[in-house]
Order: structure tokens, then C-alpha cells, then sequence
């Protein structure tokens, strides 16, 4: 009897822990964070990035290899400390794989301390500064660098067009992109022409810039900020009398620009590894589905946000989530909507860049 009550037992062990196994295991899911500009005036490039990975994961249906994906979007509101407490709590998730920021210097400090956990991996759609570069760490980015390859071609056209003086204006909040890209800029101008920036000023005061622009004369204005602030910053200029032909940074290139600063937008060039007119059938395909969904033509951060999202999945499919960064530096070339992204073994990338000018309201490529 008692061996019989032992028997019975073990096999309603074994009955319910088989029961328990097939119907009860916990699905295992994969998180993913997102840390970002959501609101305020950064969110135009952190609400498009956000809509271009929803897309590239709903795509696989937010399931890769039987797992299932999470992703969690966090606002940092352009705030440190809270920056700080989001990446934090990403690390207390058990979270590896972190997408962000908007801006370089909010990625600089994401970076600071996911660089302490060599198992976690921090990816970004936007962060250009080039202090990034060159460093063996836990950060990579599908947006070049501001750096010399990247600033070439654009130095150049601007010198054989016969701008010699320029005037360099920065978004003084993202300090760690915007004036390291003006620069930057400068270094690979000076190559082409031996001229150097005659002033460098920022877009807090306005009434400054007008005076100082009338007093110094430049050829040519480059301004390095957002499409909110580059839009009110062309406005301002235009309306007071500044003529002076005007050059912009992508991170300003988008419809909002052009909504904002209205008619004053025209002849305003643009250096960008963006083409909205390419006819790449991967390309195409995003865009048919971006608006079908989200009823706008994607911007360059949508469509970085969508290929950084399918470089994920790309690699999730070929190992753990622990392990991105090695298999992006054995894989190295991943395929991207317009052309080939290719990393080097520090995670930056190198892309071809386009020159668009505003004609007739709209952006148009300059061959």
C-alpha cells in the first residue's frame, strides 16, 4: 500500500509538472528599451524614429525565433537625472539592448552608464557628435559621425560655389552635436579652401545674431539645430533684412522646417545621407507601408529608426541578445533602405551623403 501511495505520487509529479511545462511555462520575451525625446521641441525626430522601429517590428509580427519582443519608449525629456533614472531602470528590467538618444548629448549620458555592463548594447538612429568616434565601447549608430569622409563632398561644393566666409550658428542644448558638427565642418573646409569660420554664435539671441551677421558680412550662414529652432532662427534673419545665403544640418531637414519657416525656407541647402527621391525598391516598399499606416511620408529619422530596428532583428535571429555587438562586427555590411550601411570595429558607419536645396517649397536634390 505504501509503495503504491509513493508510485501514485510520483506520477502526478510527473503528470503536473508535464501539465505545468506545456501550458503554463512563461513565454520568454525579449525588451527592448527606447530613450528619447518624445516631447517638446526634439520630438519631431524622436516620435518619427519611435514610428519607424514600431513598424520594422510589427513587421515580424513582435516575434523573432519563438520569442516575443517588447519594446518599452521612454521620454527623457531632454533631463538628465531622469535620463539617468530611465537607462537605470532598463538595467533593473534585465534590458541588453537600449535604442537612444535623440541628441548626442543626452546619448552621452546614456552612454556612461551602459558602458559599465559590456552585456548590454546601446544603439543609435540620430547621435552624430564626433567625440563618439574611434572608441572600443558598448555604443554603435547607423547616422555618420561628423567626420571628415562625411563633411567632404559638401566642403567642397560649398568652396567651388565661392563661399569663403561663413558664419557658423548652434543649437546651444545639444551642445555636444551641434558645435562639434560646425566644427567639424570647418576642419574639412579649411583643407579645401585655407579658410577658416569668421564668428560662431548660438540661437538663443536673435536680436545678437542680426547685428553681429550685419557687421561681419558672411558669404554664407551655417546653422546646426533643430527644424523647430533652424525654422525660427531663418525667420527671424529673413524678416530683419539677412539676405545671406543659408545652409542647414540634416538634423533640420524635415516637413516641419519648411512648415515653420514658411516662404523664408527657399534656397536653403541641405547636406544629408538622405534621399526622399530615391527609387530603391526597398525604399519604396517602407515608404508605401510608412504611410499606409501612418498617413506621412517618413523622414530620415523614421527610416533610421526602421533600418536600426532591422539590423536588430537581423542579428536576434542569428544569436543572443547579449551578443549584437559581436555579430555586427563579424557581419559588418547590413543592407539599408537607400544604400549599404557598413560599421567599422568602433560602430561607426559610413553612408553617402546628398546636397538638396528648397525650390518651390519642397526639397530638391542637386545633382
Amino acid at each position: 500500500m505504501k509503495k503504491s501511495f509513493v508510485l501514485i505520487t510520483i506520477l502526478l509529479l510527473i503528470f503536473f509538472t508535464t501539465f505545468y511545462i506545456f501550458f503554463y511555462k512563461k513565454e520568454e520575451v525579449i525588451k527592448i528599451g527606447f530613450v528619447g525625446a518624445l516631447t517638446a521641441k526634439y520630438s519631431v525626430l524622436g516620435n518619427a524614429m519611435m514610428n519607424g522601429i514600431v513598424l520594422a517590428f510589427e513587421e515580424e509580427n513582435y516575434r523573432i525565433n519563438g520569442k516575443k519582443i517588447e519594446l518599452i519608449f521612454k521620454d527623457d525629456k531632454k533631463d538628465i537625472e531622469l535620463n539617468k533614472k530611465i537607462v537605470n531602470d532598463f538595467i533593473d528590467q534585465g534590458i541588453k539592448i537600449v535604442i537612444g538618444n535623440v541628441t548626442s548629448s543626452m546619448t552621452k549620458i546614456s552612454m556612461s552608464i551602459i558602458n559599465q555592463h559590456p552585456d548590454m548594447f546601446l544603439i543609435s538612429a540620430a547621435s552624430a557628435s564626433n567625440e563618439f568616434s574611434g572608441i572600443d565601447d558598448q555604443f554603435f549608430r547607423v547616422h555618420v559621425a561628423n567626420n571628415e569622409q562625411r563633411f567632404s563632398g559638401f566642403a567642397t561644393y560649398i568652396n567651388d560655389l565661392g563661399f569663403k566666409k561663413i558664419y557658423g550658428i548652434y543649437d546651444p542644448q545639444n551642445i555636444t552635436y551641434t558645435k562639434d558638427y560646425l566644427e567639424n565642418f570647418e576642419k574639412t573646409f579649411y583643407k579645401k579652401s585655407q579658410e577658416k569660420f569668421i564668428q560662431y554664435a548660438t540661437t538663443e539671441d536673435l536680436e545678437f545674431l542680426v547685428e553681429d551677421i550685419k557687421e561681419k558680412n558672411p558669404d554664407l550662414l551655417l546653422i546646426c539645430a533643430n527644424s523647430v529652432d533652424g525654422a525660427r532662427v531663418v525667420q527671424y534673419l529673413r524678416i530683419n533684412g539677412i539676405s545671406t545665403q543659408i545652409a542647414s544640418s540634416e538634423w533640420a531637414m524635415t516637413s516641419t522646417f519648411i512648415e515653420n519657416s514658411g516662404k523664408y525656407s527657399e534656397g536653403i541647402i541641405f547636406n544629408i545621407d538622405y534621399d526622399v527621391d530615391s527609387k530603391n525598391e526597398r525604399f519604396l516598399k517602407f515608404v508605401e507601408n510608412f504611410q499606409n499606416k501612418y498617413n506621412i511620408f517618413p523622414s530620415m529619422y523614421a527610416a533610421k529608426g526602421y533600418e536600426l530596428a532591422k539590423i536588430i532583428i537581423e542579428l536576434l535571429k542569428i544569436g543572443k541578445e547579449t551578443e549584437l555587438k559581436k555579430n555586427i562586427l563579424i557581419k559588418k555590411e547590413f543592407q539599408g533602405l537607400q544604400n549599404k550601411i557598413v560599421f567599422d570595429e568602433f560602430g561607426d558607419v559610413v553612408r553617402d551623403f546628398n546636397t538638396f536645396k528648397v525650390v518651390n517649397g519642397k526639397f530638391e536634390k542637386i545633382k
